[in-house]
This record gives structure tokens, C-alpha cells and sequence, in this order.
């Protein structure tokens, strides 16, 4: 397969995606795992608080459900972004949509940062709500965004970068929270306000992003800015222009017959022969994701790395390490996207991940027993991101980009993401419960979740037209390629 022009990836693109990573995608993965390392003085501070403010004593058991309320606001935040998102997107536009996300970021992190110094509980609880509205945004935004600005040979790699986002702020806060470095009891109310120095990065860059040029010409009807868009864009590749512009323009015709009989609705997808199973295959998708155990994993994580003889900060260490090994995985699937299937990705995952918890299971089942227990529980669970990296971490955050075109990809890229932080909290709300009644065995339902939904995906998800053009031997640097895959990709049905 003939490789990518030079022309197409351009500073103004680079600058793009690198503005969604640092104002958008590494924040929320940030805000996502930085309560987790220092949650027992932050508890303490509440409890103090509520005693001087309010002149309130909270038993354990009410501490523990204020604290529940403090880490399940940011997974309803989410959902609510989420649903607001596509709608956003759509009224102000792609560029200022982001503006606005980074904004809000830039305003949650302040009020996570001076709760303390105020001595005000409602800070910390609005600030985990915000940040959270705003990862919602993101999931919405930043793939529809970056998939828009890319030329079609390359959208499939931008699908990808808002998990890479999300897992290198994962591993950002698992750093800072060290106790060696932010993780104190002084330092966690600039741990949780760290990323913004990443959002005020992306704010000073925003007056210089290019504006979507599909915005341009389906939303807003604009031929003129949004070929000036393409231009900027697309650099000195004048036939990439023009075989954009050409494609957009038909698209802009078939958007605006769509808004006259309402044909790019929710309901319109679901009542739609074309279109109702895309849906439900990005719904079962995100899904697949959660319910994948990822979460009860990393929950494991430490339990499994002191049993094999390592001490508090050691074990610190090696969760971080698979932090770190979650985040190479993310940036492998750059290339691993580019050149390969997504189907065979996605799957392929499934199938090794079932494996990985399998073993995970046993080992977990002779740890108090065998020494050589715990070695192959360290093994199992490394190798679970390992391959939980390759396919069900990165696809389902863009299976709707390539699963709907332009006009109906919004409301898909809302259902898929509204699915994946719902589930996120009802595995979040459950676990605990499960664990405490079958322990290691509580895998065991989200081994037979994969099953379920590797057979549903085997028999029903179609390869996406980017993944089929992966094994054409067609050059896609020729006219009649390009044509062919900015015609299905922005304006064709779906192909299912």
C-alpha cells in the first residue's frame, strides 16, 4: 500500500490534534484516575470539614456515601456532556465547541484546586461534576472533530486519539499522586488541579486551529469558509482540494434534504434499516468495553503486587508500570489502526482478553497457596493490557466515526459515548458489591460479558470501509482512490 502524501499531514493539522490532546483528552483521562491515590486524606478533609462548617459528626457509613457521591458525580457529569455534546458540536461548530470544553476544564479545575483553601465540600463536589461534564464533551467533540479536519487516509488514526489521551492522563495522575511528589496531605489540592496548565496550553493555541471544513459546508451551508478551511488544511495539495471540495458540496445537498425531513435524528436511526444496526453495534461496542473487567483489573492491581513480596511504594510503582504499558499500547495502535483490520482488531482482543482473565482466575484462586501463583497473576494481568490495548481499548471510541457518515455520525458518536461512561458506572456501582460476595471469581461475569459480545460481533460487525481499504492493492494516493474513500467516508450509507 502506497504511503500518505507528505503534503496531508500539515503543521496546521499537527497543531490540531495536538490542541485536542492537551486541552480535551488528557484532562479527562486525568480527572478520570486522579481521586483514586490520595482518596483517604481527601476523606479526612471532608470529614473535618463538615464537623467545622455545618457542626455535623458523619459516621463512617454516611462518609462513605458522601465519598461515593464525590466519585460517581464525574461519571454523571460525563454522561451528561456526552449527551449535550453532539448538540454543541453541531449549534457552535467544531473549534468553538472545544473552546468552550476547554474553558469549562480551565473553571473545574480551578475549583478543584481552592476547595481546600476555602474549606467549601460544594467546590470539590461541582469541580468533579464539571470535570467530568467536560470529559463527556470530549468523548463527543475531540473524535468528531480531528476525523473532520483529517484527510480520509488518515481519519482512522485519529480515531485513536482520544484513548491515547485518556490513558496518558491516567498515568499523569498516577505519577503526581506519588506521595514523594503530589499524593500529600498539602499537595492534593494542587494534584487535582495540575492539568490545567495543560488546558491553558490548548487556550492560547485555539485562535490558530482550523475550523471543520464539513462544518462549514453541511452545517453551515458556507462553500466559501469552508474551502478556505480545506486549503489551510490540506496545504499545497491542490487535488486533495479539489476532490474534497467536490464531495462536500454534494454532501452539503444531501444534509440539507436530511434537515427538511428530519432524517438525521435519534429515532430516524433507530426506525432505519440502514442505519439501526451501526447503532447497535456502537452501543454493544462501548459496552463490550466496560464490561470487559478493565476497571476490576487495575482494582486487583495492587493486591496482586503486594502478594508477590512487593511494599506500598513498590506496588505504587508497578501500577504505574502498567499504566505505562496501557499508554504504549495506545500510541502502538496508531500504527496498528493504519495498517490494520478493525474487525480483526477488535475481535482479536475479545478473544485474548477472555484468555488473560482466565488465567487471572486461577492464579488468583491458588495465591494464598502457591507462590508461584502470584508470578502468573503479575503476568496475566500485564498481558491483559497488553491485549486489551490492541482492539477494545481504541475501537470502540471510534467505531461510529467509520460507521456513519457525516450526517448521522453525530448522533452516533452521542449514543456510543452516552453507552460507554453508563456502563463505566454500573460496573463502578456493582464491582464492590460482587467482589465482596465472590472475590476473585467475580471475573467470571465479565468473562462470559466478552463471550457474549465477541459472538454478537463475530456474526453482525461488518469491516468498515477505511479497515477493507488497509488490504486493497489499490494505490489510495491515486485520484480515483482518493475520490472513492472521501466519497464513502463523508457522505456515503454505512456499510452495513
Amino acid at each position: 500500500m502506497a504511503g500518505t502524501s507528505p503534503g496531508y499531514v500539515t503543521p496546521l493539522l499537527v497543531l490540531a490534534v495536538a490542541a485536542s490532546l492537551l486541552g480535551s483528552s488528557v484532562p479527562a483521562g486525568y480527572c478520570l484516575g486522579v481521586i483514586n491515590t490520595p482518596q483517604e486524606i481527601i476523606r479526612q478533609w471532608v470529614r473535618q470539614v463538615v464537623m467545622n462548617v455545618y457542626e455535623l459528626e458523619m459516621t463512617e457509613k454516611v462518609e462513605v456515601s458522601v465519598w461515593a457521591v464525590v466519585v460517581s458525580l464525574f461519571i454523571g457529569g460525563a454522561i451528561a456532556g456526552t449527551l449535550l455534546g453532539g448538540r454543541l458540536a453541531d449549534t457552535m461548530g467544531r473549534k468553538k465547541s472545544l473552546l468552550v470544553n476547554h474553558l469549562l476544564c480551565l473553571i473545574s479545575g480551578i475549583f478543584l484546586m481552592f476547595c481546600k483553601f476555602i474549606g467549601s465540600v460544594e467546590m470539590l463536589v461541582i469541580g468533579r461534576f464539571m470535570s467530568g461534564f467536560c470529559t463527556g464533551l470530549a468523548t463527543c467533540i475531540v473524535p468528531t472533530y480531528l476525523s473532520e479536519v483529517a484527510p480520509a487516509e488518515l481519519k482512522g488514526v485519529m480515531g485513536v486519539v482520544f484513548p491515547l489521551g485518556l490513558t496518558t492522563g491516567i498515568l499523569l495522575s498516577q505519577v503526581l499522586g506519588l506521595d514523594s511528589i503530589l499524593g500529600t496531605e498539602n499537595g492534593w489540592p494542587f494534584l487535582l488541579g495540575a492539568f490545567m496548565v495543560l488546558v491553558v496550553v490548548a487556550i492560547l493555541a485555539h485562535p490558530a486551529l482550523p475550523e471543520s471544513p464539513i462544518f462549514y459546508y453541511t452545517m453551515e451551508q458556507d462553500e466559501v469558509k469552508g474551502l478556505r478551511e480545506l486549503q489551510r488544511l490540506r496545504g499545497k495539495d491542490s487535488k486533495a482540494v479539489e476532490v474534497e471540495d467536490s464531495a462536500l458540496k454534494t454532501l452539503a445537498h444531501q444534509i440539507k434534504e436530511a434537515q427538511r425531513s428530519n432524517t438525521c435524528g435519534a429515532m430516524f436511526l433507530l426506525r432505519s434499516s440502514t442505519y439501526r444496526m451501526p447503532l447497535l453495534l456502537t452501543i454493544l461496542a462501548n459496552a463490550a468495553q466496560q464490561f470487559s473487567g478493565v476497571n476490576a483489573v487495575f482494582y486487583y492491581s495492587t493486591l496482586i503486587f503486594r502478594s508477590a513480596g512487593l511494599d506500598q511504594y513498590q506496588s505504587q510503582g508497578a501500577s504505574i508500570g502498567a499504566g505505562a504499558i496501557n499508554v504504549i499500547m495506545s500510541i502502538l495502535a496508531v500504527p496498528l489502526v493504519r495498517h490494520c483490520r478493525r474487525r480483526v482488531l477488535l475481535l482479536s482482543s475479545m478473544v485474548l482478553c477472555v484468555l488473560c482473565q482466565s488465567v487471572l482466575v486461577g492464579a488468583l484462586w491458588f495465591l494464598p497457596s502457591y507462590s508461584w501463583a502470584s508470578y502468573v497473576a503479575i503476568f496475566s494481568l500485564l498481558a491483559y493490557v497488553l491485549v486489551f490495548g490492541i482492539g477494545l481499548g481504541p475501537i470502540p471510541f471510534m467505531i461510529a466515526t467509520e460507521l456513519f457518515p457525516v450526517g448521522p455520525r453525530s448522533v452516533g458518536i452521542v449514543v456510543g459515548g452516552t453507552t460507554n461512561w453508563f456502563t463505566n458506572m454500573i460496573v463502578g456501582l456493582t464491582f464492590p458489591v460482587v467482589q465482596s460476595e465472590m472475590a476473585e471469581f467475580s471475573f467470571i461475569l465479565f468473562i462470559a460479558s466478552v463471550c457474549f459480545f465477541a459472538i454478537f460481533m463475530y456474526n453482525f460487525l461488518p469491516e468498515t470501509f477505511r479497515g477493507m481499504h488497509i488490504d486493497s492493492q489499490e494505490d489510495v494516493t491515486s485520484e480515483s482512490s482518493k475520490k472513492t474513500m472521501v466519497d464513502l467516508d463523508i457522505g456515503g450509507p454505512a456499510p452495513v
